[in-house]
């Protein structure tokens, strides 16, 4: 089980049909309107450390 970045969901990551890649990770959602909304602006759902 993983969690939508997006609304906070848990949701079953092999069994979602929408996922989207940021910064080297695979991120899963409960729907095609969070992940569309994740891949406007990403940085705005999950914490990025500069390298």
């Amino acid at each position: 089980m993983t969690v939508d970045p997006v609304c906070g969901m848990r949701i079953d990551e092999s069994r979602s049909e929408f996922h989207a890649q940021f910064a080297g990770k695979k991120y899963s959602f409960c729907s095609e309107d969070c992940k569309k909304e994740f891949e406007t602006d990403p940085e705005e759902f999950v914490e990025t450390t500069a390298a």
